[in-house]
């Protein structure tokens, strides 16, 4: 097998960040590299439009994992709550008509949606499920590697303190336990990872800030990369800034302009390094670059190189135990 990096070494991989940074587009060149590397890869989309079925050419938002073609063990779904409240009611009532009576009435159904967060728990079970009870016949887990495309960068750290907030709420029972294992898994490093996508810029930078703080301190998830979308890169080289600034177009309008554009462009450049060195104290960092055109197969395989390569280079710390 390919030499992998040690974030694939846990299992469940959330991504997480502010809308708009990409975070879709990580997730689906994380799994691409665990499944060219032979890992049973499923990437999880909660309850969203399908962004990543379109880049493979199939329908990804069913509930049901589709595989994006039969070379590769890259399968993508898209869970949806109802769904994974039926499945959940008829696992533990062992009987769909069982379930529809009790699940199914109208009383019960507005009771749940008077509940808060009830919803995205049923989601975030659904994907705990995955992780820790889906076996073959051989008891071998299901999947290799499960890769969480979660909300944006709110929603996405409610979604991770529902265990908690079921538990004060309903401290006993089988809901109870299965919560438990949920939070269990959420905060073990030697199974979970939690990977902030922002980019180069003021605002996405404070928020993956807070959210790197918010995940450690209040929620508790294990730390992973923080990876930088979208980077430009410095065409420019050794000509710095400074120089830039001390050359004389000479009345070559031609020149001029080019010289305009020239020093424009490295200010962008300074000002994206200015924002990723902020980014130091949060975890290994990753960078990747801007490629300019519509994502497609070839994109995420040349962004797959360049992630792999730096993941190998800044690991994440090694796993412990809680």
């Amino acid at each position: 097998m390919t030499e992998l990096p040690n974030i694939f070494a846990r299992r469940f991989v959330i991504v997480s960040g502010k809308g708009g940074v990409g975070k879709s587009t990580v997730s689906a060149v994380l799994g691409l590299c665990a499944a060219k590397a032979g890992l049973r890869t499923c990437i999880l989309q909660l309850h969203t439009r399908d962004a990543l079925g379109p880049i493979w050419g199939i329908d990804a938002g069913q509930y049901e994992p589709a595989q994006v073609s039969d070379a590769l063990p890259l399968w993508i779904c898209n869970l949806e709550p109802k769904q994974a409240l039926r499945e959940y009611g008829v696992m533990k009532l062992r009987f769909a008509a069982l379930h529809r009576l009790v699940f199914e009435n109208d009383v019960m159904q507005r009771l749940l949606k008077m509940i808060p967060g009830m919803d995205e728990t049923f989601l975030l079970g659904k994907a705990w499920y995955m992780e820790e009870m889906e076996r073959d016949a051989h008891g071998t887990p299901k999947w290799d590697l499960l890769i969480v495309d979660a909300p944006s960068t709110g929603h996405g750290l409610s979604l991770f303190r529902l265990p908690e907030v079921l538990l004060q709420a309903v401290p006993v029972g089988p809901m109870a336990q299965d919560a438990k294992r949920m939070k269990d898994m959420l905060t073990d490093p030697k199974r979970c990872s939690f990977n902030i996508v922002t980019l180069p810029q003021e605002l996405p930078v404070n928020e993956a800030l807070e959210l790197a703080r918010q995940a450690r301190q209040e929620v508790g998830v294990p730390s992973g990369h923080v990876i930088v979308n979208q980077v430009l890169p410095d065409l420019l080289g050794e000509l710095s800034t400074e120089r830039l600034q001390g050359l004389d177009a000479g009345g070559d309008s031609n020149f001029a302009s080019a010289l305009t554009d020239a020093r424009a462009y490295q200010r962008w450049v300074d000002q994206q390094q200015q924002q990723i060195e902020r980014l130091e104290d949060i975890g290994p960092l990753i960078e990747l670059p801007h490629l300019l055109r519509p994502m497609d197969q070839a994109g995420l395989a040349k962004l797959g190189d360049t992630l792999v390569e730096q993941m190998l280079a800044h690991p994440l710390p090694a796993m412990e135990s809680r």
